[in-house]
């Protein structure tokens, strides 16, 4: 699913007119789509209030009110900014102050028209659309906090007033929406943090935008709905055998950490892959035998509990190396020259893609270099810290441009980034394309779930899929996994392993 920013919504919205439909009609369909969907909020007795501003925005405010009225419901408007300005806006008032609806202007009587926000049962925002930069002025802001102080059901139309369509960015008294009712297709601000709080349950409405002005523009950001998820998905022949569905081999744990074997090389068992090896320490195999059933366990000689880089360690790692169709190596390993070694030798001996996690990263972290020239593709799966330690940036510059630095470290150093966080950011190294995720929650703010996710994007890279849909997919099973499963664990008390039914759980969902 394509994200447009405001930019390329307005020219698909200027070549629409020039082919289609002309911006009045546009306006009408806008609005239209919005009061169906409204409706279904409204009970007997309902009193809407629609809060308009001066803009387009106010305009299907306009059409929302009037289509309301039409169908019976008690309306009343608020004129948060005054008259309307924009033309089209203009023509849409006029038909709404010829019927009986109570309009009341906020520069005229201020009282009158917070009372009628405060008293209604469900408001509808329609103040800013996706123009709204930095901060409202002192009315507005009023406005704003009148609303969020309500009772009411609140529908934000496009985007919540007071939030940065492109950016994310939201301003301190920003309308927090129950819902969104976005126009046409998803904006940034329905996915970036922090304006995606304040969207509440997001509804993408169709106003009969042909697909030949939509496809006028070439969107870069992206993101996954289940369909298009279950679409990418390897379909399996009941003739298949477990070869068909790949070898994934996890280069994972030490004596400390055995438990991040554990989770890694689950999780590609339970997302699909056909065979699943993992290689560890020797002194973390009895806490892998005695959890690990469906993979081959393969200890190695170690070093203080972590893998060595000796030349017997490396001869039988070799071995599995050729078999593997996918590599996942890092959760777990620990650090030390062995590992650094270790991991820099299995990169430039791959012969399949290598997804790189955690303990992994911080192997590369002093010597990117290791990364030119290679001829097999990479994921790399780095939180903002880690991110920091690869890039030299602190942890704030990260989060304040997480789609730009994603996507230029993809660019030159040649592989896929799946930059982890809230809304979790996977760049290609050969597109301009950059996917958002928008599944998962808090809950997976705890040690060893970016384990089960490596282990997941290994898992379906070994399936087939590419590097780059491998990363979305694998960020979508994830976040999924955990929206599924916090009401039978709570989101403080979910652990790591009960993703695992999370991932069965969202297959079955999409009849895989």
């Amino acid at each position: 699913m394509k994200i447009y920013t405001a930019d390329e919504i307005r020219f698909v919205e200027e070549r629409e007119n020039e082919i289609g439909m002309e911006f009045l009609r546009l306006m009408e369909n806008a609005g239209a789509a919005c009061a169906k969907k409204v409706e279904k909020f409204v009970k007997k007795d309902t009193v809407v209030c629609v809060v308009c501003g001066k803009g387009k925005n106010g305009g299907d405010g306009f059409v929302i009110a009037r289509k309301l009225v039409e169908e019976g419901i008690k309306v009343k408007v608020v004129l948060a900014q005054g008259a309307p300005l924009a033309t089209d806006a203009i023509e849409m008032y006029h038909k709404v102050d010829v019927l009986s609806v109570d309009v009341v202007r906020y520069d005229w009587d201020k009282i009158l028209a917070l009372e009628a926000i405060s008293s209604a049962d469900v408001i509808v925002d329609c103040i800013f659309g996706i123009g709204f930069h930095g901060e409202p002025d002192d009315d507005c802001a009023e406005v704003f906090k009148m609303i969020n102080c309500s009772t009411a059901t609140v529908i934000s139309v496009d985007v919540p007033s007071g939030v940065d369509t492109d950016t994310g960015a939201a301003c301190k008294y920003a309308v927090c929406a129950d819902y969104t009712l976005a126009i046409t297709t998803l904006k940034p601000a329905h996915v970036l943090f922090p304006a995606r709080e304040k969207c509440g349950k997001v509804y993408v409405l169709d106003i009969g935008i042909s697909e030949a002005a939509l496809s006028s523009v070439s969107p870069r950001l992206e993101t996954l709905s289940m369909d298009e998820l279950g679409a990418l998905l390897p379909s399996r022949s009941i003739s298949a055998h477990k070869n068909d569905f790949g070898h994934v081999l996890c280069i994972c744990g030490s004596k400390n950490m055995p438990g991040a074997a554990c989770l890694c090389s689950g999780a590609a068992c339970v997302a699909g892959a056909g065979l699943t090896t993992v290689v560890f320490p020797e002194s973390a195999y009895a806490s892998l035998a005695s959890h690990m059933r469906e993979v081959m366990l393969v200890p190695l000689p170690e070093i203080d509990g972590k893998l060595a880089a000796t030349f017997e360690c490396m001869s039988q790692l070799s071995v599995f190396i050729q078999k593997a169709s996918a590599i996942v190596i890092g959760p777990g390993l620990g650090q030390s020259e062995d590992v650094t070694e270790l991991v820099q030798s299995v990169l430039k001996t791959a012969k399949c893609p290598v997804v790189i996690d955690a303990d992994g990263l911080n192997a590369i972290a002093s010597d990117l270099d290791v990364l030119k020239g290679l001829s097999i593709p990479v994921v790399i799966t780095p939180h903002p810290g880690e991110m920091g330690r690869l890039t030299g940036l602190s942890v704030a510059e990260i989060e304040e441009n997480r789609e730009g630095i994603a996507s230029e470290f993809a660019k030159h150093h040649n592989v896929t980034v799946l930059l982890k966080g809230a809304a979790t950011v996977v760049a290609s190294p050969v597109t301009e394309a950059v996917y958002i995720n928008t599944t998962g929650n808090v809950a997976l703010a705890k040690g060893g779930s970016g384990d089960v996710l490596a282990g997941i994007i290994g898992s379906l890279i070994a399936q087939g899929l590419n590097e780059y849909d491998a990363a979305c997919c694998g960020a979508f099973i994830h976040g999924h996994a955990s929206d599924v499963v916090i009401g039978d664990t709570s989101v403080a008390g979910l652990l790591a392993s009960d993703l695992f039914s999370g991932i069965r759980k969202t297959y079955l969902e999409l009849g895989k």
